[in-house]
């Protein structure tokens, strides 16, 4: 039953976090935060639209760091494109961007020919393994700016363990996620919690850290995440038994 559900969970945190940009033939202009798109206007983007005038245009402003949310949507809906570079033009169709273009030099012509690209083999696993580097980027955006009240806190929780789930998710990507996301989490949702003596509450939640730790751990001891995990697990048992001599 869980894995039936997921997919659809997963097109729900999708939907939530907006990275859809627009709908079928639409062209997505990336740009840096705080540039004057309309410098590109009569040389570039103004044959490009004339060539295409069924094509819906999208401008997105792409900050240097996503320390807000709105700066951490753009970001997420960048990597979500495959963008490499600034500026550029994103296609899209309904499965998603199939193609990223550098705007400086863009013709028609180029615009045209990179239709094709839609049609390439393996697309559909680029795009799925985009769109879970941005859905991770915007869980690790949200965890940087800090601040989230129990409410964010349990549903970044339930994000985090959605990515882990994840098809595009690789042995290191449920390494990191599973130390660098929900560990901490869990950990926080403890912190919260405990006044100076524990409860069956918080001796569960420490109890669920420490798992999503060991997880992580396991997944493979000898790679730098896992090593770390290891580490922290161990230090972590040290802290445990000098609390205890307190207790």
């Amino acid at each position: 039953m869980r894995r039936a559900l997921l997919p659809a969970a997963l097109a729900a945190l999708a939907a939530q976090a907006a990275l859809p940009l627009a709908a079928d033939g639409s062209r997505v202009l990336f740009v840096p935060a705080g540039a004057d798109a309309a410098a590109w206007e009569e040389d570039v983007l103004a044959p490009l639209r004339a060539a295409e005038p069924e094509a819906g245009w999208v401008t997105v402003e792409v900050p240097a760091k996503g320390d807000t949310p709105a700066a951490a949507k753009a970001c997420a809906q960048a990597i979500d494109a495959g963008v490499t570079e600034l500026p550029c033009v994103a296609l899209r169709d309904e499965q998603g961007a199939y193609a990223c273009l550098p705007l400086p030099g863009l013709t028609p012509q180029k615009l045209a020919e990179a239709r094709a690209q839609a049609g390439e083999e393996g697309r559909a696993e680029r795009t799925a393994r985009r769109h879970f580097e941005a859905l991770r980027y915007l869980l690790c955006a949200r965890m940087a700016r800090g601040g989230m009240d129990e409410r964010a806190l349990a549903a970044a929780i339930a994000e985090c363990r959605l990515l882990l789930e994840h098809p595009q998710a690789a042995l290191d990507d449920r390494q990191f996620l599973g130390l660098r996301c929900l560990y901490p989490l869990l950990l926080e949702q403890y912190v919260r919690a405990y006044d100076g003596a524990h409860s069956p509450y918080t001796e569960a939640k420490l109890l669920e850290a420490i798992a999503a730790l060991e997880t992580a751990r396991d997944l493979d001891r000898e790679t730098p995440l896992g090593k770390a995990a290891f580490a922290e697990r161990e230090r972590l048992r040290t802290a445990r038994r000098k609390s205890r001599q307190y207790e």
